[in-house]
C-alpha cells in the first residue's frame, strides 16, 4: 500500500483514477492464491493464477507423482508474499504506461 502511494505522487487526478481502475481489474487476492495452492496446488492452479503458465504446465505434467502437491503445500505459506510482489509489479507497470502516455 505504501508503495502505491509513492507511485501515485507524480500522477494527476485523472491518471490516479485510471490507475485505480486498471489495478482493480488486474489485482490478485492473496487469500485466493493461498486457497488455490492448498487445494489445487498439485495441479498448478496457484501458478496459473499468477500468470506463470510455464510452471503451471510443469505442475500439471507431474501431478501424478504427488511431488507438485508437496511443493504446493510448502508454497502455500509463501503465496501471500508472492501475490503482493505480483500486485506491486502490476502497479509499477501501470504507472509506467500512464507516464509514457503523458508524453
Amino acid at each position: 500500500m505504501l508503495n502505491e502511494i509513492v507511485l501515485l505522487k507524480d500522477l494527476t487526478d485523472t491518471e490516479r483514477i485510471m490507475f485505480q481502475s486498471e489495478l482493480a481489474g488486474r489485482r490478485k487476492d492473496p487469500t485466493t492464491g493461498v486457497l488455490l495452492s492448498l487445494f489445487l496446488g498439485g495441479f498448478g492452479a496457484h501458478r496459473f493464477y499468477l500468470g506463470q503458465t510455464g510452471i503451471g504446465v510443469l505442475y500439471l505434467c507431474f501431478c501424478w507423482t504427488f511431488i507438485p502437491a508437496i511443493a504446493a503445500l510448502i508454497e502455500c505459506f509463501l503465496m501471500s508474499g508472492r501475490v503482493r510482489k505480483h500486485n506491486a509489479a502490476i502497479a509499477e507497470e501501470i504507472v509506467t504506461k500512464l507516464k509514457a502516455l503523458r508524453g
